[in-house]
């Protein structure tokens, strides 16, 4: 019967550092894990428990967090499922596999000891409970991270042009005649850039053009939703009836408030002209389509895996990277000085 001390001389290594090794411990040099797992297969020993052992040692995974919150449609959003598809495809080409961690999956395991199980050499946080310790304690932990949607203290975070984009689009309106314009965000959370940075976009075009900012103008939708943002514009209607145009803080928002003016018989672009944010497929396909700011997925995906990669080599970057986006110009937007 082959025992560990026959594999501790066959690779030339300690009893304690093979029976590490074979019992899952991390922190040990790959050739010396190798080394272990060739003689325990060509020995017969324990052969079952080395093959699920060297799945989890040798294996190279990416963890992703997508949990619900603001977003409840998860990996159906088009902006983190475009993320997600181009940062796979640059970690595959270096060997690494995505894995998905999620606490309504697993609600007895810890993130850090998720990792630890699955040897998880690092993190994408496409979108995390915020208010959950765990998200922080990872950062703590030392675990290389890197967001594409968040700010989250202690890492990188790569997130479009916002606020530059959202002065653009309230100027766009403004210079097709329209001077009450109404802006429609997704959730006030500390943590997402998204609704707070286009709000204060649309606040200097207006203060540019010498037009007063009006709170009664603003409504925050529940979620980044589309049946959110239908709420949303039914609230707007009857807080400010008097607005022609609405910026909206995503495509979503912005197609479920095009739905709510339909069923009050109020036309866009003749009656409410509407500007969206993402580019989504809904854009193209809302009747009328959606002039609208398409974002970079692919761009966003692909210096998250740079960033990452660079964290794993332990090279810090706690930096926040802004990409730019560019305008659609649709159909949603009327130039009201020919009315």
């Amino acid at each position: 019967m082959v025992t560990l001390y026959d594999i501790a001389k066959i690779t030339g290594l300690s009893v304690s550092t093979v029976t590490r090794i074979l019992s899952g411990k991390a922190g040990i040099r790959n050739d010396s894990i190798e080394r272990v797992f060739l003689a325990a297969k060509l020995t017969g020993f324990l052969l079952d428990d080395v093959n699920d052992a060297t799945d989890n040692l040798l294996a190279k995974y990416i963890g992703v967090i997508v949990e619900e919150g603001s977003f409840s449609n998860g990996l159906e959003h088009p902006l983190f499922s475009g993320i997600l598809q181009s940062f796979q495809k640059r970690m595959a080409s270096d060997g690494y596999n995505l894995i998905f961690l999620s606490k309504t999956a697993n609600p007895n395991l810890s993130y850090i000891d998720f990792c630890k199980e699955k040897n998880i050499k690092g993190l994408l946080i496409v979108n995390s409970i915020y208010t959950d310790k765990e998200v922080s304690d990872l950062v703590e932990s030392g675990m290389p991270c890197v967001s594409s949607n968040e700010f989250i203290p202690g890492i990188c975070t790569v997130v479009s042009e916002n606020t530059d984009a959202a002065r653009k689009g309230t100027e766009y309106l403004i210079a097709k005649g329209h001077t009450k314009i109404a802006f429609m965000g997704g959730p006030q959370t500390v943590n997402c850039p998204s609704t707070m940075e286009r709000l204060e976009g649309y606040k200097i075009a207006l203060r540019g053009a010498g037009i007063k900012y009006d709170a009664s103008y603003v409504v925050y939708a529940a979620k980044w939703e589309l049946d959110a943002g239908f709420l949303a514009a039914k609230k707007l209607l009857k807080k400010a009836p008097d607005f022609t145009a609405v910026f909206c803080a995503s495509d979503l928002l912005a197609a479920g408030a095009i739905k709510y003016f339909h069923s009050v018989e109020k036309k866009v672009p003749e009656d409410i002209s509407v500007i969206g944010f993402d580019d989504s497929l809904i854009a193209s396909c809302s009747s009328p389509a959606i002039t609208t700011f398409r974002q970079d997925r692919e761009k966003i995906g692909a210096v998250c895996a740079e960033k990452l990669t660079s964290a794993m080599a332990g090279i810090s970057d706690y930096s926040i990277i802004r990409l730019p986006v560019k305008f659609i110009e649709r159909e949603s937007v009327a130039d009201i000085h020919n009315f």
